[in-house]
Parts: C-alpha cells; sequence; structure tokens
C-alpha cells in the first residue's frame, strides 16, 4: 500500500535521514521504533507531505507522491494523530466544529440529518457519546481529547492511520484503553496502522511488523515476534531493556 524508498532529509549541516526503505501492506500494523531525535517524525511529516524529502521516493499502491493527483488521494487515504491531543484541537472550536472540519473537505454535500448521524457514528467508533458534540476541548479529558483526534483522522475514511506517539501524554490506565480501542477499530474496519514510538512495550501490545531506526537509519526490521525474542542490532537491544525485565542479549550465531 505504501513504499518508502531510498528517503533522505537534511536540515542545514545536519542530516537527519538517510536512505530509508520500508513498505506498509493494506491492513498491516507496523511499528517504527527509536530513540527521540532519531529522524522518526521526520519520516511522518515526509509521508503527510509536511515536508518535502531531499531524496528517495514514496508511493501509495505504486503511484508516486510527487505526483498532485497522487499526493490528493493520499492525503485522504493517510490521516494522522500526534502526540499531544490538545495541541492538536482548536480550543475555539467544540468537537462538532473539530469532527466537521474534514468531513467538509471530503464530504461537502452532506447535511442536516445525515451529517449529525455520521458525527455520531464518529463519536461511537471511539467510544465517546454524541452529548459531547457541543463541548469545548477544555471540557474534556486527556484521554477523551486524543479520542476526539482519532475520530477526526477517521473522518475521511483512510486506509491508514499515522500515529506518531499518540500515548506519551496519557496516563497508563488511559493508554491500555486507547490501545484496545484501536486494535477494536483495526479488527472492524481493517484499517492499517503506522505506529511511531520509542516504546517496545505498547509495540509488543500492537504492531506485527518492527522497522527500528537509530541516527536517521533503519537498522533493523522484520517480523515484530522475531525481532522481540532475539534483537540483532545494539539499538534494538537498548529500547528493548527499558521494557523487559531480563536482559537481552544478541542472537547466537
Amino acid at each position: 500500500m505504501l513504499s518508502i524508498e531510498g528517503l533522505s532529509k537534511r536540515y542545514k549541516d545536519h542530516q537527519v535521514l538517510t536512505d530509508v526503505t520500508f513498505g506498509i501492506g493494506k491492513g498491516e500494523i507496523v511499528g517504527l521504533v527509536g530513540r527521540s531525535g532519531c529522524g522518526k517524525s521526520t519520516i511522518a511529516r515526509c509521508l503527510l507531505d509536511l515536508e518535502r524529502p531531499d531524496g528517495g521516493r514514496v508511493t501509495w499502491h505504486g503511484q508516486s507522491l510527487a505526483e498532485r493527483p497522487v499526493r490528493r488521494k493520499a492525503r485522504r487515504a493517510m490521516q494522522a494523530v500526534f502526540q499531544d491531543p490538545r495541541s492538536s484541537l482548536d480550543p475555539r472550536w467544540t468537537v462538532r466544529q473539530l469532527l466537521s472540519e474534514p468531513l467538509d473537505n471530503w464530504l461537502p454535500g452532506e447535511r442536516g440529518a445525515a451529517r449529525q448521524a455520521r458525527l455520531a457514528d464518529l463519536l461511537g467508533r471511539v467510544a465517546l457519546t454524541a452529548d459531547l458534540l457541543d463541548r469545548h476541548p477544555h471540557e474534556l479529558s486527556t484521554g477523551q481529547c486524543q479520542r476526539v483526534c482519532v475520530a477526526r483522522a477517521l473522518a475521511p475514511e483512510p486506509d491508514l492511520l499515522v500515529l506518531d506517539e499518540p500515548l506519551s501524554a496519557l496516563d497508563v490506565s488511559v493508554q491500555a484503553r486507547l490501545i484496545e480501542l484501536l486494535l477494536d477499530l483495526h479488527r472492524r474496519s481493517g484499517i492499517g496502522y503506522l505506529l511511531i514510538t520509542h516504546d517496545f512495550a505498547v509495540v509488543a501490545d500492537m504492531c506485527e511488523r518492527i522497522v527500528v531506526i537509530d541516527q536517521g537509519r533503519v537498522v533493523e526490521s522484520g517480523d515484530a515476534d522475531v525481532i522481540m525474542s532475539a534483537p540483532a542490532h545494539p539499538c534494538t537491544r537498548a529500547l528493548l531493556r527499558d521494557v523487559l525485565p531480563l536482559p537481552v542479549t544478541a542472537p547466537s550465531g
């Protein structure tokens, strides 16, 4: 569905990404894992057309995102949920306005009862009720705000959500409930996720495949079970030591 080939990005004298290559199949959950500052969010911004890479190629269903018509298709099909839900939501807007904006962009002819039903359905998909529609973000908990962000991302009916550290602003119990929600959405709709995180505990709960980034390069990738049980790169082992109770060692042989 999404292919990244040889992606590179440089800011002034700092090379942020070097020859990053990986792909995401339809309905797949892929974890993009690495330390803070390793280039994970820059990859996300390049995929979402918020940054232009200096080199490499990104394709959506085999078509280059460098082509304007393909970019427009991908903008609808690839939506994002970011780290801080409160800074992602305009505090002046109600939940109704926040959810209506993407619908106005992608379903401009929908009005009246049909629009009201769609708004209620979007909230229901993230386990929120329609009585929140006329509230502002400051009237919601942080967990509720992040669910509104997920609902907003779901509004255009995307095929892929780019989840950029979506749990880090939440406490542990709220994190667990959001993971359960995201997995339920995946099971019911077949939506794919690119989960960007530094936390292997979250990856273990959600991902089928893992791509490990270190200093702007892919240093390891493969099935989640294999990488979790026998990490090959020192960066992967160091990240795993943060969440596993026992020492992680290199595979024998």
